[in-house]
Parts: C-alpha cells; sequence; structure tokens
C-alpha cells in the first residue's frame, strides 16, 4: 500500500510548525480581547438600610423602593449599567408549637403590573435566615451628566400547602430586617470618571 502523500502542514518542519500553533493561538487571544467591551471597576454606593417590618399571611407583601444615582463630575458620554444587591434578614415565629410547614420568605422585583422572583429561602423557627437577592440595571446615561433607575423589590411569604388537611398553614409571624447597595460601572472605559459617585435611597 502506497503511503500517503503528507498534507501541506505536515511538510513544514517541526520548530515552524510550533510557532506558526502558537502565532494562532495568540491572534485568537488578541480577537478575544479587541472584542470584550472596556468597563470601569465597579463603584458601590453607601449601605441602605431600610426600616425593619413584619410579615404575615394577613399582611401579605410589602413592596420596598429605591432609587439609584450615579454622577459624575463632567457629562457622562458612556452608558452606565450595575446591580442592587439586597439582603435580608428573615427570623420566623411559628403560629403553633409544633407546625407541620416551613414558610419562604420570597423576594422579587415588580416590572409594571408582572412579578418576578428571583430568590426563595425556607425559613427555620425562631432563627434569623439570611436572603440575598440581585436586581440587574440595564445600560443608561449615554446623554446627561446624572442617570436614575428605580428598583421596587417585593418581599413576600411563600407558605406550602399541608399535606394532612389540605389547608394552607399559618405561619405565624415573619420579621425582616433589610439593606440595599448598589454597585454601578461605566461602559467602553477602563477608567473610572472624575467624581463618579453612587447612592441608593427610598423615595
Amino acid at each position: 500500500m502506497r503511503r500517503a502523500r503528507p498534507s501541506v502542514f505536515e511538510r513544514i518542519p517541526t520548530a515552524a510548525r510550533t510557532w506558526a500553533s502558537r502565532l494562532v493561538l495568540l491572534m485568537a487571544c488578541a480577537s478575544v480581547v479587541a472584542t470584550s467591551r472596556a468597563r470601569t471597576e465597579d463603584v458601590a454606593s453607601p449601605v441602605h438600610t431600610g426600616t425593619p417590618f413584619r410579615l404575615t399571611t394577613e399582611t401579605g407583601r410589602v413592596t420596598r423602593t429605591v432609587v439609584v444615582r450615579a454622577s459624575a463630575t463632567k457629562k457622562l458620554s458612556d452608558p452606565v449599567e450595575g446591580e442592587v444587591r439586597i439582603q435580608a434578614k428573615a427570623k420566623w415565629t411559628p403560629g403553633n408549637p409544633t407546625p407541620t410547614t416551613q414558610p419562604s420568605l420570597v423576594i422579587s422585583y415588580l416590572h409594571g403590573d408582572a412579578f418576578y422572583e428571583d430568590r426563595r429561602s425556607v425559613l427555620e423557627p425562631d432563627v434569623a435566615v439570611t436572603v440575598e437577592s440581585v436586581k440587574y440595571l440595564d445600560e443608561r446615561c449615554s446623554e446627561g451628566q446624572g442617570c436614575e433607575w428605580t428598583v421596587q423589590a417585593v418581599f413576600d411569604v411563600g407558605v406550602q400547602s399541608d399535606a394532612d388537611s389540605g389547608t394552607v398553614a399559618a405561619p405565624g409571624t415573619i420579621d425582616v430586617e433589610w439593606t440595599a447597595q448598589a454597585f454601578m460601572r461605566v461602559l467602553d472605559e477602563s477608567n473610572v470618571p472624575k467624581g463618579f459617585t453612587v447612592s441608593l435611597s427610598e423615595p
């Protein structure tokens, strides 16, 4: 049987093939870097501590509105994006000494008339459970000196049906403490603009 003729690549000396492979790899890496969008490091707002509240099945959900603002010394010519991070500590006090089901603390976000659930954590009796949630903020502020986002966070009680009776078990009360903090970055820039600041507050 005649041996197949070596390919064009195989006829290149081994050392040259090695350097050619490295060159291809370097070009691929350079292409990835060139197409990656530049962005600055995150700039954080001060931590906002919200007013604690209590949830029960009777009170239903509680909505808290926070406003994020970003500004710089000079007009921002590039878009800004980021996220709001909410941390809640929920303590459940059961309505009876031997509960058959456990409630959950649910954190959602309001978009128009729709709720979008982000985080759900099952609670333990008389234990403070930490629930963390993140709401991403889309690009804005390409033309103005300042920019603003409004976030409506919804805290709700999720309960399970009692398997024996088919009814919804009363969860008792859930005391919630919560904080919020924004982390924003400027796109198409590598350096944070002079005087770039981020704030978060309730209206």
